[in-house]
């Protein structure tokens, strides 16, 4: 179950707040991780950072080509966006702690949403 999954990843990461799963071409979360209490106006706004960062519908907004791996950070927080490998369309979108080990997150989201993105 996706939410199990994003549950799971949320999990392992202390200062994870928000995992959501997007389509990027429709540009809507589809599914958040239970515990994740963002309103509706910011889960919109992440999921269109997803979409500027890494392109939708196979057209970069801000390089070349789409990208499949996009962070943001700051000193109160690090915003995670990657695209599966099997569809382009699928996206994690993620909020965590400006102390989370990135690398790790991102392998982790990865394999994550490779997982969901698959159906398995």
């Amino acid at each position: 179950m996706v939410v199990d999954e994003l549950d799971a990843l949320r999990d392992k990461f202390e200062g994870c707040t928000a995992i959501a799963f997007a389509d990027l071409s429709t540009q809507m979360i589809l599914v958040t991780d239970s515990s994740s209490n963002l309103r509706r106006e910011a889960l919109d706004a992440l999921c269109a950072e997803a979409a500027l960062l890494l392109g939708a519908k196979g057209k970069p907004a801000l390089a070349e080509k789409p990208s499949d791996l996009a962070t943001v950070t700051s000193p109160t927080e690090l915003r995670v966006f990657v695209r599966a490998a099997t569809d382009p369309n699928d996206v994690l979108c993620c909020i965590c702690g400006p102390r989370t080990d990135a690398a790790a997150f991102v392998a982790n989201a990865g394999e994550c949403l490779d997982r969901i993105s698959s159906g398995d």
